[in-house]
């Protein structure tokens, strides 16, 4: 494996553990009740770190990753 692999690799575990942490704290936050500013907090974390990992994705793997879900997209409704 070449490091430039290993390198994209460990950002995207990093980017994954970050959404399941968030997510994970998220739904102990629901379970225990907490406070109304904990839980819009641990919401915006959870957000932000979704959509962190999902642009991350797409940037290490390239944006042809975006693309062929366009043109499945379109495939499925069958727009043009």
């Amino acid at each position: 494996m070449k490091q430039g692999q290993t390198i994209r690799r460990i950002a995207a575990f990093a980017l994954i553990g970050l959404c399941a942490a968030s997510w994970a704290a998220l739904g102990l936050t629901i379970l225990f009740d907490a406070p109304r500013a904990l839980m819009i907090s641990a919401v915006i974390a959870a957000a932000f770190s979704t959509e962190a990992m999902i642009w991350g994705g797409g940037a290490l793997l390239g944006w042809t990753a975006f693309a062929n879900r366009a043109r499945l997209w379109r495939k499925l409704t069958g727009s043009v």
